[in-house]
């Protein structure tokens, strides 16, 4: 979707289910019974995932903060983000870009 690679999430903030589904045309009911049907996983954990794993490229960045990561992906407060990102990695996201340095 558009607003993921124009930098959109850094000005308008992390869409909601329900601004991706009029984006592709459905319902959000649709789209959510849809994603959970086929990939046992809620819309919002496929958006937390992406976020997530974009989250990790950008870590790879040593110029960007933490804090600057969050806001690019359109996270309103960065620690809301440090704690999504530990929850589903089981690390920090300092914590991962120190891991990633070493390997």
């Amino acid at each position: 979707m558009r607003c993921f690679d124009s930098g959109e999430l850094k000005e308008y903030g992390i869409p909601n289910i329900e601004q991706i589904a009029e984006k592709l045309g459905v319902s959000k009911r649709y789209l959510s019974d849809t994603l959970k049907k086929e990939t046992g996983k809620t819309s919002s954990e496929h958006l937390q995932r992406y976020l997530i794993d974009e989250s990790k490229n950008i870590l790879l960045n040593p110029a960007k903060t933490v804090s600057d990561v969050a806001y690019e992906l359109g996270f309103e407060y960065p620690p809301y983000f440090s704690r999504l990102f530990k929850k589903k990695e089981g690390i920090s996201p300092s914590g991962y870009r120190e891991l990633y340095r070493m390997n």
